[in-house]
């Protein structure tokens, strides 16, 4: 198995240079004294390796040296943290050795799926193309949940494109989380209903442990796009784990992270530490100090995360550079022309503090965008519910509800009329309609009672997300695809669908084939497989 590679810079002689690099080697291995590795007969296979120190560019007038270490692979077998303890665990510890660059072989890569959505996805998700992402930060904590919801409606109508929590809000009660998500949803989703174009909203997702999963899924099926996350406070591994089990958008935040990042001398170098390892964790987004704000990066180190972020990596996605930190406006043609098109701006105190007002400033960050890439259009391709679709999630009827539905011949029922399956294309279907009975029409309830008829020949999308469906065939018989199982649906059969099974319906036949659907109020919108 090919070997990790780390490279090393060293302020040192080339005698002492030799000698911390055969210490870095045992150290970060086996850690015990050269002499007894000796004595014990510990092969290549058990003991870092120098492979060879070479002069360091740029090293400046005093001395400075890059060793490039082997370590053998099955030591990072542990998970990312492990990975870490290898790199730069025991080490930390020491003064003046910083890793400035990692190479990962193939056999570590395959065991890390990567960004689940990325920048296709997202794109899609949203329906912006060609241009930056324009984000704002919901700010500061103390604000009430109401105040936060009515500026990122604000920021919505401005023409935003994300707007996340600001890292520093965090609540130990989940009730009090959830109520934020609700309004901050809810006053999003009545702007879309307006404007009939989406401004994503991520939660910070921080709190007790025990707590994370339970928020992801309530989250999820409320249909929120993704989270904001730490992944020095959350845990590598116990972050990795959530963007492997749970398909969204996840947004690392950098904080707690500059004692790794900020030193010249020390620590690990920012364009691995901040572009690539949010890649390995599964983050679909890394924001980062952009240079010229309020922090100390500089437009090298800037670069390099941006690099990182975006570079070929094996199977691995790309994910957005996210510049942050103290931006304004005159700067956006700076960024543009540093970062290109597929990054997402981060644009907080700036936004939040004009004098003419959230909204107003949004929209003339988002027009100066759209000025600096003129010959890019926003599609319409987003598999997104259109307004008519989305649920109304205060509670309240939108209008007054029948009580009771006359079945009618042909499979209709009185006042409930058949529509169009989706009205997006970007899962592919084929001759289905969507009759909705209850649950979409004022009536309170905590589901929705679909029915659907698929001809002869035609077949459901593709497609998998968090909530349940209940299935109950009425008519004719179809044929129910889960993963890669298969079962008949014939009249009065009944089939649940788990969370996250890719499924599909499908008619052979020659009949109409019809089956009730019952699925959660408030859920996730489809995912393709």
């Amino acid at each position: 198995m090919d070997p990790v590679v780390a490279r090393y810079r060293i302020p040192a002689s080339r005698t002492e240079a030799e000698q911390i690099g055969r210490d870095i080697a045992l150290e970060q291995t086996v850690e015990i004294p050269a002499e007894l590795a000796v004595r014990l007969e510990l092969s290549h296979s058990r003991v870092g390796t120098v492979r060879e120190i070479i002069p360091a560019a740029e090293a400046g007038p005093s001395p400075c040296w890059d060793i490039v270490i082997d370590f053998p692979a099955e030591f990072a077998s542990g998970g990312l943290g492990q990975l870490c303890n290898l790199l730069f665990g025991n080490i930390s510890l020491k003064p003046e050795i910083r890793l400035c660059e990692v190479t990962l072989p193939e056999e570590v890569l395959k065991r890390y799926p990567g960004p689940q959505v990325g920048i296709d996805g997202l794109r899609n998700e949203l329906g912006v193309f060609g241009r930056p992402l324009l984000a704002t930060a919901l700010k500061p904590r103390g604000a009430t949940a109401a105040e936060l919801a009515g500026w990122a409606a604000d920021f919505a109508r401005g023409g935003g494109d994300l707007v996340k929590d600001d890292h520093n809000l965090v609540e130990a009660d989940s009730d009090a989380f959830l109520d934020r998500v609700k309004k901050c949803l809810d006053a999003l989703a009545e702007v879309e209903q307006t404007s009939g174009r989406r401004t994503a909203y991520l939660p910070n997702l921080a709190g007790p442990p025990d707590q994370l999963e339970y928020r992801v899924e309530k989250c999820l099926r409320w249909g929120v796009t993704g989270f904001l996350v730490a992944p020095m406070l959350l845990g590598l591994d116990a972050l990795e784990r959530l963007t492997r089990q749970y398909p969204a958008f996840w947004w690392a935040h950098p904080t707690f992270a500059g004692g790794h990042v900020c030193g010249e001398r020390h620590g690990i170098d920012p364009g691995w530490f901040l572009g690539t390892l949010p890649r390995l964790i599964g983050c679909d987004g890394t924001i980062f100090p952009n240079h010229g704000g309020r922090f100390s990066f500089s437009a090298h180190t800037c670069h390099s995360i941006s690099h990182r972020a975006r570079e070929p990596m094996s199977h691995l996605a790309p994910c957005w550079p996210s510049p942050a930190g103290g931006m304004s406006f005159e700067r956006l043609p700076a960024m543009a022309g540093a970062y290109q098109q597929d990054a997402i701006f981060l644009i907080g105190g700036a936004l939040l503090g004009d004098p003419s007002g959230l909204e107003a400033a949004t929209r003339r960050y988002r027009g100066a965008l759209d000025e600096l890439f003129p010959e890019n259009r926003q599609q319409s391709s987003a598999p997104f519910l259109s307004a008519c679709e989305l649920p109304s999630r205060d509670g309240r009827p939108t209008q007054n509800p029948d009580e009771y539905l006359p079945f009618l011949d042909g499979f209709r029922w009185d006042g409930r009329p058949p529509t169009d399956y989706k009205l997006s294309e970007a899962l592919p279907f084929q001759a289905v309609s969507r009759t909705e009975l209850i649950g979409r029409n004022g009536e309170e309830t905590a589901f929705d009672l679909r029915y659907f008829e698929i001809e002869p020949g035609g077949y459901s999308s593709l497609e998998r997300h968090r909530h349940t469906h209940v299935i109950i065939g009425t008519r004719g018989e179809g044929r129910l695809l889960v993963n890669e199982g298969e079962r008949a649906i014939r009249p009065f059969d009944v089939a649940y669908v788990p969370p996250l099974k890719v499924h599909q319906l499908r008619n052979d036949g020659l009949q109409p084939f019809g089956f009730f659907c019952i699925v959660d109020r408030d859920r996730d919108r489809p995912q393709a497989p």
